[in-house]
């Protein structure tokens, strides 16, 4: 994760896409990570006609290079409104759901897209139907979390699965650990 601001723009709640890209592509370098392994990312998106545009230019330009339209993008506030304080953690149980049942749900209201989002020159599209969270077997599935607040705040979060555990535990008859809990 990663933060940064976003500097002087053009009003309170405009975001800046330069300072947005940058954030998301120093996050990526943080840790090492590929743009191109993100296969899924939750916007702010809070469906602004200025905003949206905005968000969707700072993240082209952190995943400059990534193949056009590979990358679904959705909102939760699409689903549930935008919940101020409370939209990073909502955004972030949606991507934790949708990892945990393998699947991408469709955001709501997006049958017409803002003409000014531009999506045909991004990596990114909408995602407008539930459909199953491809795995490439090689690694992990990887979702980025873009978020920016009023005043400049820009926010950035990558979230992956779990390793998948093994099924059965080994039957070597080495003693084993059984937590138990009870009221």
């Amino acid at each position: 994760s990663a933060v940064n601001h976003g500097g002087r723009t053009s009003g309170y709640t405009v975001p800046n896409p330069v300072a947005q890209g940058n954030l998301v592509v120093a996050t990526l370098a943080r840790k090492n990570i590929a743009a191109d392994s993100i296969s899924y990312i939750e916007a702010h998106g809070t469906g602004t006609s200025l905003g949206d545009p905005v968000e969707i230019a700072g993240l082209a330009r952190a995943f400059k290079g990534v193949a056009p339209q590979s990358v679904p993008v959705g909102s939760i506030k699409s689903n549930i409104g935008h919940l101020e304080s409370a939209a990073g953690i909502a955004a972030l149980t949606k991507v934790v759901l949708q990892l945990e049942h393998g699947m991408l749900v469709p955001s709501l209201h997006a049958d017409t897209l803002n003409p000014n989002l531009n999506l045909a020159t991004t990596p990114f599209h909408v995602q407008r139907e539930r459909t199953p969270w491809p795995r490439d077997p090689e690694q992990v599935r990887r979702a980025g979390i873009s978020s920016f607040g009023a005043g400049g705040a820009n926010a950035h979060l990558v979230v992956e699965e779990a390793p998948e555990l093994p099924t059965e535990p080994p039957h070597d008859g080495s003693a084993r650990v059984v937590p138990l809990s009870a009221a």
